[in-house]
């Protein structure tokens, strides 16, 4: 993003402590700061991406900024918002043309048709194969929202921005089926097989982030932490904090039957105690601040509903996936400055500066904003 928003200036503050701090400490809190930095991208966009997937050469390139240009219809509104935009605070959509300025064109810059496509075919995954993605861990960083599995993803809409979540879901649903078509079908398998593609791409990320990778400790820490989510930062906590959590986590882990071997267990656990005790406390209190501004903002971009999903909860009905791409669709099809003119009454838009329903759709808010479908089902239909 081009602007800056107040999340950015309060994740400044960590990153300017790195230069007063030396060797390891350093290393620890920027790669604390780098991790909390990329849930705000990851989840606040739409665009998470494991290690392999940021080899491409479009890695950098948001799904709408590496779709194939934009539709575009003379206006005499403002700009488009930023492609991906969705956790931004402001846009250019809603800004007041300058007297005397040339008028500016009003430019469709939505989510590609084929992204909107494939948080339909997750949702209906998790609908038609619960079971398999009920033990598949998620490497998204889901540890904020409390998920215990790529299912708990799909209880609410937060995997409609997070690609991550998606593949994973539909990863694992292609490998299932093709498994049945040679009469071999084995959940246990399916999930093993995704798992170990996403750990080894999340091992090679984090082995670039964290310091001491190349000892045993540290590799100790890798496979044991990536077994059920990505490991962390060990920044998190104090070393005597670290004791009761990483005791609860043992305790989970033996109940689920998924303890490692002692020996590696330990070798995490030295891991983990070793560097945090070298983390001044007031880094610990910086690195955990900045863990709650995260949340924060995750919260105000994706709503509170995404949050501790209930095993009680139901995997959400595919058919609010498929009205949110077939009015994406509808919205394609309609001159952009007739969406330009047409205000909208989606608070989430109004709260971050998007007036409009072209801004609105721009701004990627609409994949999740029954309103603004509602609003663009109306136009097509003539009804506005």
């Amino acid at each position: 993003m081009s602007e800056t928003t107040d999340h950015d200036r309060r994740h400044r503050a960590p990153a300017a402590a790195t230069r007063r701090l030396d060797g390891l400490q350093a290393a620890v809190l920027a790669a604390a700061s780098l991790a909390l930095a990329a849930v705000v991208v990851a989840c606040g966009s739409g665009t998470t991406q494991t290690a392999e997937q940021s080899s491409r050469p479009d890695a950098g390139a948001t799904p709408a900024t590496a779709s194939a240009g934009s539709e575009t219809g003379a206006a005499t509104t403002a700009g488009p918002a930023e492609a991906g935009g969705g956790g931004s605070s402001s846009s250019a959509a809603t800004a007041q043309p300058v007297a005397g300025a040339p008028a500016q064109t009003a430019i469709k810059q939505f989510p590609p048709q084929d992204h909107l496509e494939k948080v339909v075919r997750a949702y209906r995954v998790a609908n038609q194969y619960p079971e398999l993605l009920t033990g598949l861990p998620c490497y998204c960083p889901c540890e904020l929202y409390g998920h215990g599995g790529v299912i708990d993803c799909h209880r609410s809409e937060h995997s409609a921005s997070c690609n991550i979540c998606m593949d994973e879901a539909i990863e694992a649903a292609q490998h299932y089926e093709a498994q049945m078509q040679v009469g071999e079908a084995s959940i246990a398998a399916a999930q093993a097989a995704i798992k170990d593609r996403y750990r080894r791409a999340l091992m090679a990320q984090k082995a670039q982030e964290l310091p001491m990778m190349n000892t045993q400790q540290g590799q100790a820490f890798l496979q044991v932490c990536s077994d059920c989510h990505q490991p962390p930062s060990p920044a998190m906590h104090t070393s005597v904090d670290w004791d009761r959590s990483l005791a609860r986590m043992e305790q989970y882990a033996r109940q689920s039957d998924s303890i490692p071997p002692d020996a590696s267990w330990q070798a995490a656990v030295d891991y983990v105690k070793n560097v945090a005790a070298q983390v001044p406390p007031s880094t610990v209190t910086q690195v955990r601040q900045s863990l709650a501004d995260t949340v924060e903002h995750l919260k105000h971009a994706e709503g509170d509903a995404a949050y501790y999903p209930s095993a009680r909860d139901e995997v959400l009905d595919p058919a609010w996936a498929e009205r949110m791409a077939a009015a994406y669709a509808k919205a394609r099809e309609l001159p952009a400055e007739l969406l330009a003119s047409t205000p909208t009454a989606c608070q989430t838009c109004l709260d971050a500066g998007h007036g409009n329903l072209l801004a609105c759709l721009n701004s990627w808010h609409a994949i999740t904003c029954e309103t603004a479908i509602a609003e663009v089902e109306q136009l097509a239909a003539g009804d506005r």
